[in-house]
């Protein structure tokens, strides 16, 4: 069953889906992907027109399949949808929908520096701009294939981080232009500033713009570009630039404002600090002036009392001089006495000498006759020892003549040995 390719058949499914009746035997609850896309954006204070879906487009999760190049469609996707099914009564199923963006041709790849390798290459930047998997699809034509499966021929734009981008763009991407077929329509916008997401177009842009849908990021209305009043949103875009610039001129006049008036209050607070450091000065000036009055008086007292130091000052100056002329006599005794005693040392030094050198002799005059007498005193012991010993041969022969004759001769030896001694 082939639907015609008009989007009221879209825009009838979409609201068919949110007026299902309540009568029906089963229970559903609708899948709804919320954008994430940009609702503000500037370039240099003008609010630019950014790439968007169409009104009549519908939330879908996307998982890309693959990409063809011999087939009248080149480009697919597998997806989910709630359609009308009448099959044992009327009613939403959810449904398997392939989604293939119309009109993207791929280039025969043998033509290609790539060679079949193209293929791949386009497959893998596809899936790099459709990897969060969110995509609005406006279908254009509907190919029902049995009540739980379906193929849109449609547009497709997919959430890229934060745009939308229109895969039927992919030819004018600079990374893809050599591999697929440009042939989108072109409008001319010299005097409007669009934001694109495609590499090429990257960025903001004034001049040549693909034929689609924008949005005006202010008044957040959607609208096709060929079919909207581009001199209107040209004067809009210079409005909103001169509104912005008046608004940053307005900023920055409140900012001076705001200076000034912080400088202000800063101005009043060091004022009223230096009102306190005034206050502190004039006290501090009546404590110091009382202080003088003080040091006055009590330089007058000081005066009075230099005054009488210095009398006392002269009178000893006075003894001092006094005192000095003493000394000066004394001096003169005392280098006197020191001649006198000079004189008297070397008399005695020289009394001493006479003195030490009559003692030597007296010791040396000593030691002879210590040493004659000590030879005397020898001699005598030898003598005396050797009349002993005769004297005791003698005793011990005239024993015989008797003891008493004996003891006298022994007695009287005796007595005559000890006075020699003595």
């Amino acid at each position: 069953m082939t639907v015609p390719k008009t989007a009221l058949v879209a825009a009838l499914l979409l609201l068919l889906a949110f007026t299902v009746s309540a009568t029906a035997p089963w229970e559903w609850t609708p899948v709804v992907v919320v954008s994430t896309g940009p609702y503000e954006y500037q370039w240099g204070g003008t609010p630019v027109l950014l790439s968007w879906y169409p009104p009549h487009a519908v939330p879908m999760n996307l998982t890309f399949l693959n990409v063809t190049w011999w087939k009248p469609y080149s480009v697919w996707f597998k997806g989910t949808y709630y359609v009308d099914v009448c099959d044992r009564g009327c009613g939403y199923r959810r449904a398997t929908i392939y989604v293939v963006q119309r009109d993207l041709k791929v280039v025969n790849p043998i033509q290609t520096d790539l060679g079949p390798a193209a293929i791949d290459y386009i497959a893998y930047h596809i899936k790099r701009i459709c990897r969060q998997g969110t995509a609005m699809v406006a279908p254009a034509e509907i190919i029902v294939l049995n009540s739980t499966t379906q193929i849109w021929i449609s547009d497709v734009y997919c959430l890229y981080y934060n745009q939308w981008y229109w895969l039927r763009l992919l030819p004018y991407d600079f990374l893809l232009y050599r591999y697929l077929v440009r042939d989108a329509e072109l409008v001319n916008a010299t005097d409007l500033w669009v934001r694109l997401p495609v590499e090429g177009w990257r960025g903001t842009t004034s001049g040549m713009i693909p034929a689609g849908w924008y949005l005006h990021p202010v008044t957040k209305e959607v609208f096709r570009i060929p079919g909207a009043n581009l001199t209107l949103l040209a004067e809009l875009q210079r409005a909103e630039r001169r509104m912005y610039e008046l608004q940053s001129l307005l900023e920055n006049k409140t900012a001076l404002l705001a200076s000034a008036n912080a400088t202000v209050a800063q101005l009043n607070e060091t004022v009223a600090k230096l009102k306190a450091v005034i206050a502190q000065l004039n006290s501090t000036i009546t404590q110091l002036n009382a202080s003088l009055a003080e040091a006055r008086g009590e330089a007058a007292k000081l005066a009075a009392e230099n005054k009488a130091l210095r009398a006392q000052l002269e009178a000893l100056n006075a003894t001092r001089v006094r005192l000095e002329a003493e000394v000066g006599v004394y001096r003169s005794q005392l280098e006197a006495l020191r001649s006198t005693n000079a004189t008297l040392t070397a008399l005695l030094t020289r009394a001493s000498a006479l003195l030490s050198a009559q003692s030597a002799e007296f010791n040396r005059s000593l030691a002879a006759l210590n040493a004659t007498h000590a030879s005397q005193l020898s001699a005598l012991k030898t003598q005396m020892q050797t009349q002993l010993e005769t004297w005791t041969r003698a005793a011990w022969i005239g024993a015989a003549l008797g003891a008493t004759v004996g003891a006298a001769a022994g007695a009287a030896v005796t007595t005559l040995v000890f006075r020699r001694r003595k």
